[in-house]
Parts: C-alpha cells; sequence; structure tokens
C-alpha cells in the first residue's frame, strides 16, 4: 500500500506544482476583460473539467450533491479539497473494515415519509444510464422506423408473420392519431387477426365467488416474492406461465421516461393465483429473452388481465417484444359499469379496501436496488389484480350478464391491437408534444393572438423561433438519449423564443447550467436562432405600394396621391428655399411615416417659427358648401319668405373664390419684376365691400357657414439698413454714479444697522383687531 501511495504522489506532484504557477482568479478576470479569446479558453477548460469530476464521482451516491457545488469558482478550491479528505477518511475506514481492524457498521436504511413529497433520492438519483449497457441499445434515429424481429417467431399463430390482407390497401408504415399520440396502424400488429379471430375463453364467463388474496406486509414486501433477474428465473417464470391450471395473469409495467427520449420499462410485475413475481427487464439477458413469455401472452385460452393497457400494450412491444391477445382491461369494465371512478387505486380501495400510495408512480424505477417502501408499492399493483378482476366479472353479469363481459372483451381488443411506431419530429406542431401546442400551452397573448389569426396567416417571428428550437432541441434529445424537456425545459425554450439571444454571452445568461457545460451546443444554439432570425428578416416581402394621404382638418377629407419611392439624401443647396417634404400616413401597424419625395405646397411665413396658414379649400369642399346653400335655399322655399322681403328678387350667389397661392420666399427678400411689366394702379388694388345683413340672407334666415374673411391690406416693411449699434460708446450700468444709500451694494440697510429696543409695554397690541371676544371695560 505504501508504494501504491508514492506511485500516486510521484503522479501528483507535477500536477501540483503546475497548478502553483496559475494565475490568481483576479488576475484572470483581468485577462478575460480585455480577450475575449482568454475567457472561451477558460469557459472549455472549466466545461471538461466538469465533464471529469462528473464522470469520477458518479458512482460516489450522495457525495454527488456536494460535487455540484464545486464548480463555484470562488470556493472551488476549498471544496475540493474538503471533498477530497473526506473521500480519503473514508477509504481509510473501509480498509480497515475490510482487513478486520474495525466493525463493519450497519448500512442506514432510506427512510421515506409516508405524506408530502418523495425524496430527491428518489425521484432524480444520480446513477448511470441502464441503457448503455443493452446489447440492444435504443435506436432514436427519426428517419429509422421502428422494426424488432422476433427471435422465437411467433406461437399460437393464425397466419405467419408479416402476413398482410391484401384488400387492405396501406401503406407500409401507416400511422394513426392515437389517444396519446401517434400510433401505428392496427393492422400492422403482429398479431393482429389473432387477436380480432381469437375467441373469447370460457373461462372468463365462469363467475364464481371471489377469494381475496392474503394482504402484504410492508415490513416485508418479498415474502414469497419471485424477484427474476438472470435467464434461468426467466425460464421458470415462463414454465409455470404455460400450466394448463393457469388460465389469468395480471401483468402491470413501471416504466422510465426523463433520461431516456424513447422510455424505458424498468419492471415488470406478474401475479397468478399462486405467486408472484418481478421480472427486472434492465438485465440485458432477461431483456432479449423476454419474448418466450409470448407462448403464455398469446395462448388462446389465457385471459391477461391489466388495467389502463393504453401504454403498457405499446411498450411491452417496444422493449420486450410481447403481444397480448386475449386481453381483459378492468378500465373498459369499470366504464361499463358507469363507476365514478376509473382508476386502479379506486378499484383496489372498493373491492380490497387497501390504499395505493400513488406517490410512487413519478419515482425513478431504475434504482437498484428497490427501497423496500417501492418494492411494496409495485407488488400490490397485481397482488390483488385477479381479485379485483373476479368482483368485476360478477358484477358485470349482475349488470347484464354474459354480454356486459363480452362487451368488455370487445373494447379490450382495440386496445390489444395498438402498434407502436417511433414519432418523427412534428413539423406542424399540432401534436401532443408539439411546438405549437406547447406555444399555445405558455405563450400567453401572443398565442392567443395566434390562434385568432386567419387561415394561411404566416408564422410570426417568435412561432418561427420556436419551431427551430423546438427542433433543435429533438435533435439533440434523439443523440443524447435523453428526455427532450432534460435538454432544454419548456419554459426556457418560450422565453429563447420570446426574446431571441443572438449572442454567445446572452445566450450564457438564460440557459441552465447542464446546457452551458457544452461550448459545442451553446454555438450551436446560438447559431440555429441566428440562422431563423435572418430567415424570417430575408423572408419579409415589401409591402404593397401604399398612396400619400392627407387629412383636411377642417372638413376630415382624405386626398390619395400616388407615392413616390425612397430617394437617398444628398448635398443640398439652398435649404431655406427648397420646399418641405410631404409625409404620408402609412396604413401598417406600428409603422412609422413614410417621406415622400414629391414636394408639399407650402403657405407664405412671416417668421421662421410661425406655423403654416390653412391650405386652399379644395374642389370637395367647394362641393359641400355649395350643397349647404342648396339645401338653405330649399329649406326657405318651404317655410316662406318674410313679408319684408316678398317681390324683390334673390341675389345670385357669390362664388366661392380660393385663396391665392403663396410663395415660400423670405419677408426680407425683394420680389424680382420683368422690365417691361406695366405698373399697377392704386386703384386696382382697391376692394369694393358690399355692406349687407351679415346674420341673415336675403329670405330671413339665418345663416350657419362661415363668412369670406377679407384681409387687410399689409404694410410694407421699410428695406433701409438698420442703424449699427456702437458698444464702444456706450456707457456701462456698473460704472454708472450711485447715490449715498446705493453706494455699496454689500453696505448694510438703515434698519439694519439701527439696533432695535424692545417693544414698549403700554402700546396697544396687535390681537382682537376682528372683535372676536368681547373686549374688557376699564
Amino acid at each position: 500500500m505504501e508504494k501504491r501511495l508514492s506511485e500516486v504522489s510521484e503522479v501528483l506532484e507535477p500536477a501540483t506544482r503546475t497548478a502553483g504557477l496559475l494565475p490568481t482568479s483576479t488576475d484572470l478576470d483581468f485577462y478575460c476583460s480585455i480577450d475575449p479569446g482568454v475567457k472561451q479558453a477558460l469557459d472549455g477548460v472549466s466545461g471538461d473539467l466538469d465533464d471529469v469530476l462528473s464522470t469520477m464521482t458518479a458512482w460516489m451516491g450522495s457525495e454527488r450533491q456536494r460535487m455540484d457545488s464545486m464548480m463555484d469558482a470562488a470556493s472551488f478550491s476549498a471544496q475540493a479539497g474538503e471533498t477530497i479528505d473526506r473521500l480519503l477518511e473514508r477509504t481509510d475506514v473501509y480498509l480497515d473494515e475490510y482487513a478486520g481492524r474495525r466493525p463493519i457498521a450497519p448500512k442506514d436504511e432510506l427512510v421515506v415519509p409516508s405524506t408530502g413529497k418523495l425524496p430527491k433520492s428518489l425521484l432524480f438519483p444520480k446513477i448511470p444510464k441502464p441503457q448503455d449497457a443493452f446489447s440492444r441499445r435504443p435506436d432514436n434515429r427519426a428517419c429509422a422506423p421502428w422494426t424488432r424481429q422476433l427471435r422465437f417467431g411467433k406461437p399460437n399463430a393464425r397466419v405467419p408473420l408479416g402476413w398482410r390482407d391484401p384488400a387492405w390497401d396501406m401503406p407500409e408504415h401507416a400511422t394513426v392519431e392515437g389517444q396519446y399520440g401517434t400510433e401505428g396502424d392496427a393492422r400492422l400488429n403482429a398479431y393482429y387477426v389473432e387477436i380480432q379471430q381469437t375467441p373469447i375463453p370460457a373461462s372468463a364467463y365462469r363467475v364464481d365467488e371471489p377469494r381475496a388474496p392474503e394482504p402484504l406486509d410492508l415490513d416485508e414486501p418479498d415474502a414469497s416474492l419471485t424477484w427474476v433477474d438472470s435467464l434461468d428465473k426467466l425460464h421458470a417464470l415462463a414454465a409455470h406461465l404455460e400450466e394448463a391450471r393457469v388460465t389469468e395473469i395480471a401483468i402491470d409495467l413501471e416504466h422510465h421516461s426523463h433520461r431516456t427520449y424513447l422510455g424505458l420499462v424498468c419492471l415488470m410485475q406478474i401475479s397468478t393465483r399462486w405467486g408472484d413475481w418481478i421480472v427486472d427487464t434492465l438485465v440485458d439477458e432477461v431483456r432479449e429473452h423476454a419474448e418466450m413469455l409470448n407462448a403464455s401472452f398469446t395462448h388462446p385460452d389465457k385471459v391477461l388481465v391489466l388495467h389502463g393497457a393504453d401504454h403498457d400494450i405499446l411498450w411491452l412491444q417496444r422493449d420486450l417484444g410481447l403481444f397480448v391477445t386475449n386481453l381483459f382491461d378492468t378500465f373498459q369494465a369499470a366504464r361499463v359499469l358507469q363507476f365514478g371512478s376509473l382508476s386502479l387505486a379506486y378499484l383496489l380501495l372498493r373491492y380490497t379496501g387497501f390504499e395505493a400510495d400513488k406517490r410512487f408512480q413519478t419515482a425513478d424505477w431504475r434504482i437498484r436496488p428497490l427501497p423496500r417502501e417501492m418494492l411494496f408499492y409495485a407488488r400490490s399493483d397485481t397482488h390483488s389484480l385477479l381479485y379485483v378482476y373476479d368482483c368485476l366479472r360478477l358484477d358485470l353479469e349482475r349488470h347484464a350478464g354474459h354480454s356486459a363481459i363480452t362487451d368488455v372483451f370487445e373494447r379490450s381488443k382495440a386496445t390489444a391491437s395498438k402498434t407502436y411506431i417511433k414519432v418523427p419530429w412534428d413539423a406542424q406542431g399540432d401534436s401532443r408534444n408539439g411546438w405549437r401546442t406547447l406555444w399555445l400551452r405558455l405563450g400567453g397573448d401572443l398565442a392567443r393572438a395566434a390562434q385568432d389569426a386567419p387561415p394561411g396567416t404566416p408564422l410570426s417571428r417568435e412561432e418561427r423561433i420556436l419551431r427551430r428550437l423546438h427542433q433543435w432541441r429533438d435533435e439533440k434529445a434523439r443523440e443524447d438519449d435523453e428526455r427532450p424537456a432534460f435538454v432544454l425545459s419548456d419554459e426556457v425554450l418560450i422565453s429563447l423564443a420570446l426574446r431571441p439571444p443572438l449572442t454567445l454571452p446572452e445566450a450564457h445568461t438564460r440557459t441552465p447550467m447542464r446546457l452551458r457545460k457544452s461550448v459545442q451546443r451553446m454555438h450551436e444554439l446560438v447559431d440555429a436562432v441566428k440562422a431563423e432570425w435572418e430567415a424570417y428578416q430575408a423572408g419579409l416581402q415589401p409591402s404593397m405600394p401604399q398612396t400619400d394621404v392627407a387629412v383636411d382638418e377642417d372638413l376630415g377629407e382624405r386626398y390619395v396621391g400616388d407615392e413616390e419611392g425612397w430617394t437617398e439624401a444628398g448635398v443640398q443647396v439652398g435649404v431655406w428655399d427648397a420646399q418641405a417634404p410631404q409625409s404620408r400616413a402609412d396604413a401598417q401597424l406600428f409603422r412609422g411615416l413614410h417621406v415622400s419625395s414629391q414636394a408639399a405646397p407650402s403657405t407664405k411665413r412671416k417668421s421662421l417659427f410661425e406655423m403654416p396658414s390653412a391650405r386652399t379649400p379644395s374642389h370637395a369642399a367647394a362641393t359641400l358648401r355649395r350643397i349647404q346653400s342648396e339645401f338653405v335655399q330649399r329649406l326657405g322655399s318651404l317655410v316662406g319668405r318674410g313679408p319684408e322681403r316678398a317681390g324683390e328678387p334673390e341675389e345670385p350667389e357669390e362664388p366661392v373664390k380660393p385663396e391665392e397661392p403663396v410663395d415660400e420666399k423670405p419677408v426680407d427678400e425683394k420680389p424680382v419684376e420683368p422690365e417691361d411689366a406695366a405698373p399697377i394702379p392704386p386703384e386696382a388694388h382697391e376692394t369694393t365691400v358690399v355692406k349687407h345683413d351679415r346674420d341673415k340672407d336675403d329670405d330671413g334666415i339665418v345663416r350657419v357657414s362661415k363668412h369670406i374673411k377679407v384681409r387687410a391690406p399689409k404694410t410694407k416693411k421699410s428695406l433701409a439698413a438698420p442703424v449699427p449699434f456702437d458698444y464702444a460708446q456706450a456707457t456701462s450700468v456698473l460704472d454708472a454714479p450711485r447715490s449715498g444709500s446705493e453706494a455699496s451694494l454689500l453696505a448694510p440697510t438703515k434698519a439694519a444697522a439701527e439696533p432695535r429696543g424692545a417693544r414698549p409695554k403700554n402700546l396697544k397690541r396687535s390681537g382682537q383687531r376682528s372683535g372676536t371676544f368681547a373686549r374688557r371695560n376699564k
């Protein structure tokens, strides 16, 4: 031992010396801040180191939880040293126990609480994957259909293996939508013909008085139990099931789906009238030779009793190559009897008074050896199932005679005919675990808005990124043989779709630790998001040609014109002489205003910051005013003229004169006139004003229209140059002479300089001015 320790020390000495030369954490942070390559390299080393630690501590059990906290950079050195010291101390203890110098300590049993949640050691244990040791590894490829060759042939066959009726006319890998997902066509089942044509055994109609089995003992759940974990024990079980006295077989499965992609059958419980068996299907030789049980499972004289066998039938085909012909599903029997609950726990409580602890349904059944409570639960599922089968047949006989029992067998045929297939990734996303189903469940308001969108609406950016991430997660889960939710949870998937990470640092802050450990996976994730982002941006079609829309503030009228394209801005000369560009409203939601290259007419401004005047009324405005005038005339003809205006001719309506357009030149600029233009006489500028009643017209009806505004003549400002101001000759206010009281700005005032004495007591006080209180008589 001493020699071995010296060899280990010699190997560790160079590594220890090298570790002492490494820079401190402060220096590493500084180097990472100035060089991204250093940070990337350190992240890769950290990931590799964590992989090494995971491999080293996979067999440590409870120590793994402590090793997980070691990845914190601040406490890595201290915790690593403490963990190594603890392991060395335990090694010394075990060596002393092995040498006989110390008595072997009894192993502590796991205490499972009777209520509440199960401990994490039963729900998420840190154990190696058993499928890695299988001789027939799971094939998760989506492109390869599921096939399984029956090693022991097809016992109890009515037609050869692979036979199909030509009248069926179906593809080789036909699929149907089952209750829990996509399944294979029932006619592809290897025993489909046998399931449909095998008559119901006569023993199923012989209903005797049920006899309850002996209750199980929680302290000794393995009493009179056979644990099948070898090929010899499997042969013994098969021989017992093939006995003629065995006419009913109760079966149940324990399945695991958390750390595998397709799923994994961990246990198969079998009970007959003469005993209970639990088959360890994680043992490779048992798993590969379990097909020999088809001789009894498909026997026409034997009834197989299962409860809710929709999943069990598929799992038996996938992992063990087993099929069932004469199936009696107690779930279907409870449905025929119209019970209030259809669960197995309810049937056990109804007929046996046993209350099953359904918390263990979510336990990890890969654990070996099984804790006492889990073994008790697994055995209790089938221990009393045949008694429940007898009670159900008795109730069915009382309910409707033999026809009710026949009805249950006929309903169970559809369950027994189920066929397992590998489900590829669903691009449409409408399946049970599809991306669209996930989006509608966790997407919130955006998902509900997409659900209400009309058919044919293209996918939004969030939907496209979610679909791509969902596909990427499915691909990685197939590669690692993991559950997709273990690779990336549904909540994180939705979060990444709503806020896509386009850079590696952004992705690091929003992904779980187990994904961040792999630098390659992080790069693949970011690349997938960026590729879908760019594809979405490239797929955006340019909007349809829009029209320039302006709104009349007075009449609410919209003017429509042709749209001009975008123009590249260049160097502009004479900015103040150029007309302002015209903007148009865009009808698209969340869009801005598009600027057209066509200049809009603007009014003359008096100053730089003055708002432009109103636009000249359009033809539509003049039309509305004409209609208004005609309406007033028609109303006057109906009411009649007043006596004072009778007989007078109507004045013709004055046409509305449009306002003269104004130019955009500055006020200070003098207009240039041609030399040969004749001077305009002053009389031409005068405007004749007709005085009349502004409130009433000739018919005596009050006007409601706007009056025509008459502009007052504008006075021309003098264009003479202003007199410049001489600042040098001006007198400064600081140099101006001051009076005595203002001689100094800092001098105190007279009131402040004189001390203020006490107020004489004989003066009248300022209170009681309002006379609220009565005055005292002197």
